[in-house]
């Protein structure tokens, strides 16, 4: 075996594929090819780094037509976007594709009817008309960045698969998406984390859109079961879908934590003595947004990020809140 495919192999019949990914958060995607009884992919980056994947996979020695199972985490562009291609390359031995049913539609379907929800949420939200333009535009960019395909097999909580040679236990994980999972390999105490759990930035807890005037499911108090739930395995070692791998999840966990608890405070010493609409307190909670290119994007981040923060502290009594000409309105209780 080579010095590169010695580097690639994180433990014993289990590599690690590194994609691009513009931007520095949350950096390049890492993907896992599982060798054994069933060759497992799991993730795969963009579509735009397709090519990229496949030669990657042939360097080590697999073919697209060898992989059994495409398994994926969740229902982000840059964890499915690449699955069409590989399904296309392997030609008549296609492998199946896995997601958890609550990210399905998202890998399955251009989300014409999300577009709609995600346009009345930024409406909501306050957004100036020219930005929520902007929105739909980095929308159809973003696009562009995933095939689309179709998911051959759901699974869900508890359910068994076998990854290469390793029996490995599905855990639910909402909170980053509806159909979050992580991977529990329980022979070896280690967790694929996918996006719920990153070493180096604290993962966005995105709104979920539904076709309630506000939306009703309160992502981030799910996603804080759902690290409660990781944390009671006790995992040595932690492989997330960016970043590098973790040998302590409580110190990032308690960082976390840590940093939740901190922009709760500094959202309510906001609004104290006055109301604002959610884009304006994201607006003063993150003064030095990105500017550029990424600076929708990151407006869109942080507008999400403080609408899950206000759910929580509206359920525990701490901010109230109206429309207004068709606007979210948040106050001080």
């Amino acid at each position: 075996m080579n010095t590169s495919l010695k580097k690639s192999e994180i433990y014993p019949y289990i590599h690690q594929i590194t994609l691009p990914l513009p931007g520095k958060k949350p950096g390049p995607v890492n993907c896992y090819l599982f060798i054994g009884d069933k060759i497992t992919l799991l993730d795969t980056g963009t579509s735009r780094h397709g090519p990229q994947l496949i030669k990657a996979l042939e360097t080590l020695g697999v073919k697209t037509g060898d992989i059994d199972q495409v398994v994926l985490t969740h229902g982000h562009i840059d964890h499915y976007g690449a699955a069409q291609a590989l399904l296309e390359h392997a030609g008549s031995r296609p492998p199946v594709v896995i997601s958890h049913d609550g990210d399905r539609y998202w890998i399955e379907k251009t989300a014409k009817n999300t577009r709609k929800q995600g346009a009345r949420f930024m409406k909501l939200a306050g957004l100036p008309r020219p930005y929520r333009i902007a929105m739909r535009i980095l929308d159809r960019v973003f696009s562009r960045m995933a095939q689309h395909c179709m998911v051959d097999k759901t699974v869900s909580d508890g359910d068994e698969l076998l990854l290469g040679s390793y029996p490995a236990r599905v855990i639910s994980t909402p909170g980053h998406s509806r159909g979050s999972i992580c991977f529990w390999l329980p022979g070896e105490k280690i967790l694929f984390s996918g996006d719920t759990v990153l070493p180096h930035i604290t993962p966005n807890a995105f709104v979920m859109l539904d076709d309630n005037q506000i939306p009703e499911r309160i992502s981030q108090e799910e996603y804080y079961h759902s690290l409660s739930i990781l944390e009671s395995l006790h995992p040595e070692i932690v492989f997330p879908g960016h970043g590098d791998l973790i040998e302590s999840l409580q110190e990032v966990l308690n960082m976390y934590r840590q940093g939740y608890r901190s922009r709760d405070r500094a959202i309510l010493d906001i609004i104290k003595e006055n109301e604002f609409t959610v884009y304006e307190i994201a607006r003063l909670l993150f003064p030095n947004l990105e500017k550029g290119k990424r600076k929708i994007l990151e407006i869109y981040l942080a507008v999400s990020e403080v609408f899950t923060h206000l759910q929580v502290l509206e359920k525990k009594k701490k901010v109230t809140w109206q429309i207004r000409r068709k606007r979210l309105i948040v106050r001080s209780s």
